[in-house]
């Protein structure tokens, strides 16, 4: 090779030498590492609040209707007596007091706060249903056996504010409301703690009809 060819030869390789070097630093430059993709966000989970220690339920009075139909959470409290034949529901929203009876009759039911024995003095209320139609009674016992007139027909005031009730299948339900203390002096006051009832019901729908049967428990009311 001649000396002409040779410088030819050269330059011509240090071209292609020079356009590889461009080339690959044209990519290099031009392919950056791709950025790791993010975590993805985990929510975090909301901590329940704590119910307060002592909070008592919501009145009573919201939800309590005296259709004479008792469901379940209606009432606060419940007690049977006599093999379940009788029934009695109460709760209070520290105003009044909301009271459910239940009896297997198709006669009277009753429930009265007695505060000393039988049923002298005893603060009755005495319900019915005949055809279709309510009657509760706001009555007091003026000796140990009766008789147990209403209070109106003894100088005082009738001081039931709502009621209603049914009868069906061999059961007589009675729903009523009065207030925890009525100033009427043939009303007993019912109070936190335990007050002494008597309750009672009948065979026939007769305020006059002595009991089928009766016998003493108690509402216990909560802390006012």
């Amino acid at each position: 090779m001649d000396k002409c060819a040779l410088i030819k030869y050269l330059y011509i390789a240090s071209a292609l030498l020079f356009l590889s070097a461009l080339v690959i630093s044209g990519l290099s430059c031009g392919e950056s590492a791709p950025e790791p993709s993010p975590a993805p966000s985990v929510p975090t989970p909301a901590i329940p609040e704590e119910p307060s220690s002592g909070t008592p339920p919501p009145p009573l009075s919201a939800g309590w209707t005296p259709d004479g139909l008792i469901g379940g959470g209606e009432y606060l409290s419940e007690m049977a007596y006599a093999n379940g034949d009788y029934e009695l529901f109460w709760g209070s929203d520290q105003q009044y007091i909301y009271i459910g009876m239940r009896a297997k009759t198709s006669g009277w039911v009753a429930v009265a706060v007695q505060p000393g024995n039988r049923m002298k003095d005893a603060d009755m209320v005495f319900g019915y249903v005949e055809d279709g139609e309510v009657t509760v009674l706001d009555l007091y016992s003026t000796g140990d056996f009766g008789p147990h007139p209403p209070d109106i027909e003894q100088g005082g005031t009738d001081d039931i504010i709502e009621y209603g009730g049914t009868e069906a299948d061999g059961y007589t339900t009675i729903e009523f409301k009065r207030a925890l203390a009525t100033g009427d002096q043939y009303d007993h006051d019912v109070s936190s703690g335990k007050n002494q009832i008597i309750w009672a019901f009948g065979a026939r729908d007769n305020l006059n009809l002595k009991h089928s049967q009766r016998g003493y428990g108690e509402i216990v009311l909560p802390p006012g």
